[in-house]
């Protein structure tokens, strides 16, 4: 409680119950004087006597002074003087600030100028008379209201065992104990410790550089540096700067086939980097991403943690289903090109790695999502087996062969890879209304086919509905009309999650090969949300449209030119059914 304040703020007549509660409070401490407490708070001394004795509380002796001798007696006095020890040292702690002051008597006058910078409304004795005045009436200094004496540990100190010489600096650190036996008895550190061996353990770099040469003795733990033969278990910067006044990059060119770091310190590496990567906090979610999670988790599915980095030692997983063994990456078509290192393999190596430790891995491009976002959704409840469009039975559909436009259109809107060219088309029909579509090609439309071989290229029913046999029904119906002798059909392994468990399977398909990942094209300025197919930029093509090119060039070196990249995917299984 600032009781200055309460009184300055203190007006005439009747006192309020706080301001009694302050005057014995005050009477009690700092003004043990019923007059002092009246002229503070401009009533008589008769009424603080009556407060004071209403409160059961002792009234001093005239004048409002404990009892505590003549002025000759406290001159006489010796005030207290802390004392330090050999064990420790006594200092001074402001209980404000924190600060640690070495002057626990205020010798220096270091206490009083700390606490009239950091305290206000502070009463400090004038003169050493009332300094001692204040010490026997509080049987404390008047700097500890402000001030803990406190107990510090002195520092240990280490003594030479040749001399009498002694420091603070124990373990060495500024090496001054290393110069003294140097320059005082003529030895070297090492010397001094094979016959002081106890000492060793006050040298602890002098410890890192044996266990160092240790190390070193093992030839997986260093190189070489070939400009003077030292062994290191890396060749850094500072050893060739310091030493030959190269750099790294320097003596890389220099020596472009020699290792800087060795083996053991480049496994150590790869491990930091792969808890690094696996604890690193994603700073940036794409939109997309963010879509689809919702997406997931509003199905009822619980989404763990963004950037998954634990499931493949490092490498980022956009989302895990909890609970399934299905993950999802997004794709962005900018972030997914050749030039910023998805190359070839890339998207069909995380597929295959996830599918040595059990999971299943989708890849959705940003295109299919932006664009032909519901069919992506449907995919995905077909997937997490939560369809809940209308059902119907195969058993119920009509079937029939239709016109390219119909068939177009229908691909277009259900078909995550839209229309093909493909030369026969069944549609199927519920009450006039066309649910499902099966594409065939023929030889004609296909290089190195078999007599008698078709492609089955599309299978699509309309968003929204469940056709329990249809596929069957509308194969059954292709075979029956065209009597193939072989069907061939191809699935995009970002979507078919198991190879030896799917449509193609159940409706008699066996799988025959597994096709390597191919490429399309991107250029962002030409449209943002779109992969461009390869067949249209061979060379040929190329030549009518930019005639003015180098076509002595590869097809790909001619389309970076253009600006354009490409995009890889994962790939596809190859499915045959024989007719027999």
């Amino acid at each position: 409680m600032d009781y200055y304040y309460i009184y300055n703020k203190t007006m005439k007549g009747s006192l309020t119950q706080e301001e009694i509660t302050l005057i014995i409070s005050l009477y009690q401490t700092d003004v043990p004087s019923t007059h002092k407490l009246a002229e503070r708070f401009k009533v008589g001394h008769k009424k603080i006597s009556q407060i004071l004795k209403e409160h059961n509380i002792e009234i001093n002796k005239r004048g409002g002074q404990i009892k505590i001798g003549n002025s000759i007696e406290i001159e006489k006095s010796k005030t207290h003087q802390y004392e330090s020890t050999n064990e420790y040292e006594l200092v001074a702690k402001c209980k404000k600030t924190g600060i640690i002051i070495k002057d626990p008597n205020n010798l220096s006058g270091k206490l009083t100028k700390h606490i009239i910078t950091h305290y206000n409304n502070v009463q400090i004795p004038q003169n050493n008379y009332q300094r001692k005045k204040y010490e026997l009436t509080h049987n404390k200094k008047w700097f500890e209201d402000y001030f803990d004496i406190i107990q510090m540990e002195l520092k240990p100190t280490r003594k030479c065992s040749l001399c009498e010489w002694e420091t603070t600096d124990i373990n060495n650190k500024t090496g001054c104990f290393e110069q003294h036996i140097k320059k005082e008895h003529g030895i070297t550190l090492e010397d001094y410790l094979n016959q002081f061996i106890d000492e060793v353990k006050y040298h602890p770099n002098f410890i890192k550089e044996i266990k160092n040469k240790e190390f070193l003795e093992d030839k997986n733990n260093y190189v070489i540096c070939r400009l003077c033969g030292d062994k290191m278990k890396s060749i850094s910067n500072t050893h060739l700067i310091n030493k030959h006044n190269i750099t790294v990059n320097d003596y890389k060119l220099k020596f472009p086939n020699d290792k800087i770091v060795s083996n053991t310190i480049s496994n150590e590496l790869s491990e930091l980097v792969k808890k690094t990567n696996i604890n690193m906090v994603p700073t940036w979610t794409s939109k997309g991403e963010t879509e689809i999670k919702e997406f997931i988790e509003s199905l009822g599915f619980s989404v763990g943690k963004s950037k998954n980095r634990g499931l493949l030692n490092g490498k980022e997983i956009d989302l895990v289903i909890d609970g399934t063994d299905i993950c999802i990456e997004y794709n962005g078509l900018y972030y997914h090109t050749d030039r910023m290192g998805k190359t070839s393999n890339y998207h069909l190596n995380k597929t295959l790695e996830c599918s040595t430790i059990g999971y299943k891995l989708i890849h959705i491009f940003e295109d299919e999502w932006v664009i032909n976002k519901e069919l992506v959704k449907s995919k995905i409840k077909h997937l997490l087996n939560v369809g809940d469009g209308i059902r119907i039975g195969g058993r119920n559909v009509i079937l029939k062969e239709i016109d390219s436009k119909i068939k177009g259109e229908f691909l277009n809107s259900n078909h995550i890879q839209g229309n093909d060219k493909s030369t026969i088309k069944y549609g199927a029909f519920y009450n006039d209304l066309l649910v499902g579509v099966m594409c065939f090609n023929d030889k004609r439309n296909m290089s190195k086919s078999k007599e008698g071989e078709y492609e089955l290229s599309r299978f699509a029913t309309k968003n929204g509905y469940i056709i329990s046999g249809l596929g069957s029904k509308m194969l059954k119906r292709f075979i029956m009309d065209y009597k193939p002798s072989s069907i061939i059909s191809f699935a995009d392994r970002r979507w078919t999650i198991d190879g030896d468990s799917n449509l193609y399977i159940n409706l008699g398909f066996k799988l025959v090969d597994i096709v390597k990942p191919t490429y399309t094209y991107y250029n962002s300025k030409v449209n943002k949300y779109k992969r461009h197919h390869k067949f249209g930029f061979g060379k040929n093509n190329l030549k009518k449209k930019y005639p003015y090119l180098d076509f002595k060039k590869s097809e790909s070196e001619l389309m970076k030119e253009l600006g354009y990249d490409r995009i890889w995917d994962c790939g596809l299984f190859k499915y045959e059914l024989t007719i027999e």
